[in-house]
């Protein structure tokens, strides 16, 4: 019972700032960063969705628009969230489909990461199946499955980290400084 009480506050805590936006699961933060040019952070945001890589052989991420005149960056990916093992090694190979947009402007940054769609092949047959966010969305919404619960908290944490990973970079953590080599 405590597990599950904990579950349903992780959700609640990760969905607060996160809304359905048509079939996708979407959210938007600006990071103030003083001091910072647009084309300063539009290059920290470039350089730091250059450096992300994909878990498998199956992801597809990298940068699929970029506007140096507007200072907007377009990445999209498939990140692998988890196996789901049904019998004796066979199982679900799910992955979570997103968008993840940035514009940058003077002293600021918009971050939109939309998460789109849920993907689950069965590793036995190569069956996939294809789920919008807002169908997913919908599903956890009315469950009391302890495992649904803690899949969907997983997923949303790692959203959210990948939305911290950007705006710490953004803000020039962990970023390689300048430094007239």
């Amino acid at each position: 019972m405590i597990t599950f009480a904990m579950l349903l506050s992780v959700m609640a805590a990760c969905a607060q700032d996160w809304e359905l936006n048509g079939d996708a699961y979407e959210k938007k933060e600006v990071v103030e960063v003083e001091g910072a040019s647009a084309s300063v952070l539009y290059d920290r945001a470039m350089i730091a969705l250059s450096e992300w890589t994909g878990s498998d052989g199956k992801s597809k991420m990298g940068i699929d628009y970029q506007n140096l005149e507007t200072h907007t960056l377009i990445y999209k990916g498939t990140y692998h969230a988890d196996f789901k093992n049904v019998f004796l090694g066979a199982g679900w190979n799910r992955s979570i489909n997103f968008t993840l947009k940035v514009r940058c402007k003077d002293g600021r940054a918009q971050q939109t990461l939309s998460l789109g769609s849920l993907k689950a092949e069965y590793s036995e047959n190569g069956v996939e199946r294809e789920m919008s966010m807002r169908e997913v969305v919908e599903v956890m919404e009315k469950t009391t499955n302890k495992k649904r619960l803690a899949f969907f908290a997983d997923v949303m944490e790692t959203a959210n980290g990948i939305m911290a990973s950007l705006a710490d970079r953004l803000k020039g953590n962990g970023a390689d400084n300048d430094d007239d080599f």
